[in-house]
């Protein structure tokens, strides 16, 4: 029993945003969801889709202002979302995710800590 490899596709969700302040509207992202699908490297025909979402706190911002790489929700892409999402989690752990998911959790042993 191992944890199988995965290659993986993404596609935007959603976000949800939070205004600045009660007298600045300008919408902060709090939340990503991306749906990721897992394509089994052993087996092409076993895949599976599920949504993730990573939750970010508005307070960093709210302490130590706007970013001066700050993006504006309009000019927000999907596809910087996408990278966001991948930038957070990493495969090693997608790939416990999705074999616990599709195989069950007897395939899964622990993962080592670093």
């Amino acid at each position: 029993m191992a944890i199988h490899n995965f290659d993986y596709s993404y596609a935007y969700v959603g976000v949800h945003t939070t205004p600045l302040s009660k007298d600045d509207d300008t919408a902060i992202v709090t939340e990503i969801t991306v749906a990721v699908t897992a394509t089994d490297q052993a087996d092409n025909t076993v895949t599976h889709t599920e949504n993730f979402s990573k939750v970010f706190s508005p307070f960093a911002i709210k302490d130590n202002g706007i970013p001066s790489d700050f993006i504006l929700i309009e000019d927000l892409t999907e596809s910087q979302v996408i990278d966001w999402y991948k930038a957070i989690q990493d495969e090693t752990s997608l790939n416990a995710i999705f074999t616990w998911k599709i195989f069950g959790p007897e395939e899964v042993s622990p993962i080592p800590s670093n």
